[in-house]
């Protein structure tokens, strides 16, 4: 999904100038605040421990309540959590679900402004909580989120997917609703795009949490709350001087299965089908790996990695097409089709 062009989106924005770290305003407003810190986990490995060493780096790490809420490590994770002074809860994998989990995490987190972020997201510099909060304090904001860049090892088509995507903006965003019959006059495509919200690293207000909380939710639990939240008049921002290092190089099951419950979500929330027919299956895929396989010729120096790639594409380019339309054709139908892991 992440190799789809933005189209031109009527947006009610507003764009604020970015405030230095050192900003001495900034840092004494945000004096008086204790933060909670919310990070699902399993198994987190060598990435959760480079994220909670550059969290406690954090201009105002000791002011901020760490919560790890873990489903079934079987490594490290958890004495890294308690070492760092997490207060790790730990629950059967089984139910750990993407809304509910985080929903619990924040029902015991005891401060206002709450701060999620997934296991692997590593925060770019010290600042990142403080910028998180920062846009929290703008008057009627219920949430941000922050940008993420991909890991120096990522392949030249993550990097580029994701410094393309609606997370790897460089302009600072503020959205809000102030006409429903606007918003709901939009196309899905730009519903999607106007709800953008990510909690790989999000921060939220509590008191907007208790009155929509993300409920039992497979995927997608923060393009569905923001939508909500957005509908009852509140604001989102995007704050890209709060930046993670986020990106992962994953199996084409993986990918295929994370496509499906991805657009399944996307149909059922805004009616959206970027793949409608079969017929659309066979351009949709000719396409993007024609794309692609320019841009892998243009960017890739190496001549192992770039034939491996071109090897790839196709590949990972027909399972993203099938996923997209099979995911939509199974809504449509109420096809019951449990995919765990993702």
């Amino acid at each position: 999904m992440n190799d789809m062009a933005l189209p031109a989106i009527p947006t009610k924005v507003s764009h604020a100038p970015q405030t230095s770290p050192h900003d001495s305003s900034l840092v004494s407003s945000l004096g008086s605040y204790l933060c909670s810190l919310v990070i699902p986990t399993k198994n987190g490995g060598v990435l959760f421990s480079q994220t909670v060493e550059a969290l406690s780096k954090q201009t105002c790490w000791n002011e901020v309540e760490f919560i790890v809420i873990d489903s079934g490590s079987r490594d490290d994770t958890c004495e890294i959590a308690h070492s760092a002074g997490a207060k790790v809860i730990r629950i059967p994998p089984e139910e750990f679900n993407h809304g509910s989990t985080r929903d619990y995490g924040i029902s015991i987190a005891s401060c206002e402004m709450v701060i999620l972020m997934v296991q692997d997201a590593v925060p770019c510099d010290r600042f990142l909580i403080e910028r998180l909060l920062a846009s929290l304090q703008e008057n009627g904001v219920a949430g941000v989120y922050a940008r993420q860049i991909a890991q120096p090892t990522a392949d030249v088509l993550t990097k580029r997917n994701l410094s393309s995507w609606l997370t790897g903006r460089i302009e600072r965003e503020t959205r809000f609703i102030t006409d429903l019959k606007w918003y709901e006059s939009l196309p899905p495509l730009q519903k999607y795009f106007y709800c953008n919200f990510d909690n790989v690293c999000s921060g939220l207000r509590k008191t907007v949490w208790r009155e929509e909380p993300f409920g039992h939710v497979d995927f997608g639990e923060d393009i569905d709350w923001a939508e909500r939240v957005l509908k009852k008049g509140y604001k989102i921002v995007y704050e890209p001087a709060a930046a993670v290092v986020h990106s992962h190089d994953r199996p084409l099951s993986y990918e295929y299965n994370r496509t499906y419950v991805c657009h399944r979500k996307l149909y059922r929330q805004f009616r959206l089908q970027l793949v409608p027919s079969r017929n659309t299956i066979i351009r949709a895929w000719i396409r993007a790996s024609l794309l692609d396989m320019r841009y892998v010729i243009r960017t890739e120096k190496r001549p192992g990695t770039m034939l491996k790639m071109l090897f790839k594409v196709p590949v990972l380019n027909l399972f993203s097409a099938l996923g997209q339309y099979r995911a939509a054709q199974d809504e449509i139908r109420g096809v019951v089709n449990k995919v765990r892991n993702v």
